[in-house]
């Protein structure tokens, strides 16, 4: 199973993972996860079959790789940018940044089982060359040659992809078309709600078959659509605000040379939790709750703030739209975003106050909802 995957804020597999290949500057990375279902793999197929068949999952896998460089490469050319492709047991993921037009996303969608479908074609062409004519291919991969397994897994990768319902590609190029004629929520949750429903189905089948297989597949579906629906939900809370719309105006701003007390007692007699950092009218750095407890644990209260400061961190212009602001919070980086205008610190952004922009949106929404409902 594998899909193209808007960035939403999350970085964690990459915690996880570790890269073995960049091709057109896409990283291609391998989640540890993937290397302990290739080893129980050949541990449970014994000494000769759990080898073939740890040949045929990493051939698989080298499919799955060339599905998600499919998507990677047809954005890039329709210029969407991917941050990777990460590879689990699961199938491949490829993250893209920024958000695609509905065209854009209908053909990036597409890109992927196509691959599959024109690797199935080669694979047909190579077993009529051996036989003199196309043989006759078993439905059955455990009674099919290595060649041919791999052709019907690629028909299977293609039609399996191809579903019309989130998460799998076909999800993708439902909603895309329907985006054509219609919001973007209403055509995600069109599409999302056929997965749910999808998933609901698979797992009703896989309890009556007893196959942990199906319900694996039927949690994967839900679960992904679900996500899908709620990103999508809450980018359109989003969608028309900018930075200046969330940023905090009233923080508190302390100098590189002002002691590690000091910074704590600002904190504890106030709500803010990170500071940006001055020395005079120029920001050197930010110093977060986390690295002012880093520092007292090792300097003590008389150490300096300049040394446990960070002296990267993010900035961005107040027109920014809070729907690219989303991006710049990674689970592995949810320091405060300063709000710059020119040279001047004008606001921060963190992501608590962020998500409370978007819970008081959507109390707004629900609140228009009632009215006009009550009318």
């Amino acid at each position: 199973m594998s899909k193209p995957q808007q960035q939403s804020g999350n970085a964690v597999h990459q915690a996880w993972a570790f890269r073995v290949a960049t091709v057109s500057g896409i990283p291609i990375r391998i989640h540890f996860t993937f290397l302990l279902f290739l080893a129980w793999v050949g541990f449970s197929g014994g000494s000769n079959g759990g080898l073939t068949w740890t040949l045929f999952v990493i051939a698989i896998f080298f499919c799955v790789v060339l599905h998600e460089l499919g998507h990677a490469l047809v954005a890039k050319r329709l210029g969407v940018a991917t941050r990777d492709i990460t590879l689990y047991p699961i199938g491949g993921v490829a993250m893209l940044e920024g958000r695609p037009t509905p065209k854009q996303e209908l053909w990036i969608a597409l890109a992927g089982p196509a691959v599959n479908v024109v690797l199935a074609l080669m694979m047909g062409v190579v077993l009529a060359i051996r036989h003199g004519g196309l043989p006759s291919i078993p439905t059955d991969v455990q009674h099919a040659s290595f060649l041919e397994a791999l052709l019907i897994a690629n028909v299977m990768l293609a039609v399996f992809n191809m579903i019309p319902a989130f998460p799998m590609d076909g999800g993708r190029v439902l909603r895309a078309a329907l985006g054509l004629a219609m919001s973007e929520a209403k055509s995600t949750k069109i599409a999302g709600g056929i997965g749910q429903a999808l998933a609901i189905a698979l797992a009703i089948a896989g309890i009556r078959t007893q196959s942990f297989i199906w319900l694996m597949i039927a949690f994967f579906v839900f679960i992904g659509a679900s996500q899908e629906i709620s990103a999508t939900v809450t980018r359109s809370f989003l969608a028309g605000h900018v930075l200046a719309d969330a940023m905090q105006t009233g923080f508190r701003s302390i100098t590189g040379g002002d002691s590690l007390e000091s910074a704590a007692n600002v904190m504890i007699h106030g709500s803010q939790h990170d500071f940006p950092v001055t020395n005079g009218d120029e920001i050197i750095g930010l110093l977060t709750r986390s690295q002012l407890a880093q520092g007292l644990t090792a300097d003590g209260p008389t150490g300096y703030v300049a040394g446990w400061m960070l002296r990267e961190f993010k900035t961005a212009d107040p027109t920014v739209p809070l729907e690219q602001v989303m991006e710049m919070f990674p689970q592995s980086d949810s320091s405060p975003i300063l709000v710059m205008e020119g040279d001047q610190l004008i606001g921060m952004v963190t992501l608590e106050n962020l998500s409370e922009f978007i819970m008081l949106e959507h109390a707004k929404a629900q609140g228009r909802q009632g009215s006009r409902s009550r009318a």
